[in-house]
């Protein structure tokens, strides 16, 4: 994965991840330095939406490819 930043694309290097009381937390380094991700509640609300639209709409998309 790539992190954008005002001083050009980084590598987020993968370390571990952790469940902490706010939330799911992913620890690594972007450009040598320490970094965390925070997937909290309403992240995973949103994300679980996102995909459900994604699933309805390759559904739909397989039933009109088959009727053609």
């Amino acid at each position: 994965m790539k992190v954008g930043t005002p001083f050009g694309e980084f590598p987020f290097e993968y370390r571990r991840v952790e469940r902490r009381p706010d939330g799911i937390v992913v620890i690594g380094t972007v450009a040598g330095l320490e970094s965390s991700v925070v997937f909290d509640r309403e992240d995973a609300r949103r994300a679980g939406k996102v995909l459900a639209v994604a699933a309805a709409l390759a559904f739909v998309g397989r039933r009109l490819r088959r009727r053609s």
